[in-house]
């Protein structure tokens, strides 16, 4: 009885030992390829409307709304998920925000608007956001000039020696412009 104790024992071993030695190492200087999983992307969704009307009470169209949570999620896939999954700094955004933001974004606010690839990534990557809410603002003839939308951004980014987290209070002050809601302020925290 002992022998096929010690026999079934030396055979587990030996599995245990081939399991390890034959898994694929990470070691955390090979390519992209061997990376750990990433959530590609966060789907916003929008959580409500809150009207403030100067005049008569309005309403905000669902194209405006659709238009303003369209530019918020290529602000969010484009400035602060794609640099993480690909290691560079947001490509241009400008498209997204008005004349007036244009030597803000470019400059002194572009490192705290857009993630810009650093540190590294090394393994998992999870962004998440909660529900937009957009506030928007209509003068006394019922047309909305104002509408900020905001949301709270969360991401887990493995990173050499652990794991780095950010938190981002977003709040982006859209104005139509040319017949297109644009950003046109934010504040960020």
């Amino acid at each position: 009885m002992q022998l096929v104790v010690v026999a079934v024992s030396a055979g587990l071993l030996v599995a245990a030992a081939l399991v390890f030695l034959l898994r694929p190492s990470d070691d955390g200087d090979s390519g992209p390829t061997s990376r750990k999983s990433v959530s590609g992307s966060v789907q916003l969704t929008l959580g409500g409307i809150q009207n403030a009307n100067a005049g008569a009470p309005a309403q905000l169209g669902d194209d405006a709304a659709t238009q303003i949570m369209t530019a918020l999620g290529q602000y969010v896939d484009q400035g602060l998920i794609t640099p993480v999954k690909t290691d560079t700094p947001a490509k241009d955004l400008s498209g997204l925000f008005d004349a007036g933001t244009q030597v803000a974004i470019k400059g002194p606010d572009k490192e705290v608007l857009f993630e810009n690839g650093q540190p590294e990534r090394t393994g998992d990557f999870k962004p998440a956001a909660e529900p937009v809410i957009i506030v928007a603002l209509s003068n006394d003839n019922g047309e909305f000039v104002l509408a900020t939308a905001g949301f709270n951004y969360t991401a887990e980014v493995g990173v050499k020696g652990g794991t780095l987290k950010t938190a981002r209070n977003i709040a982006v002050t859209f104005a139509p412009e040319n017949g297109q809601w644009k950003i046109t302020g934010y504040d960020m925290s």
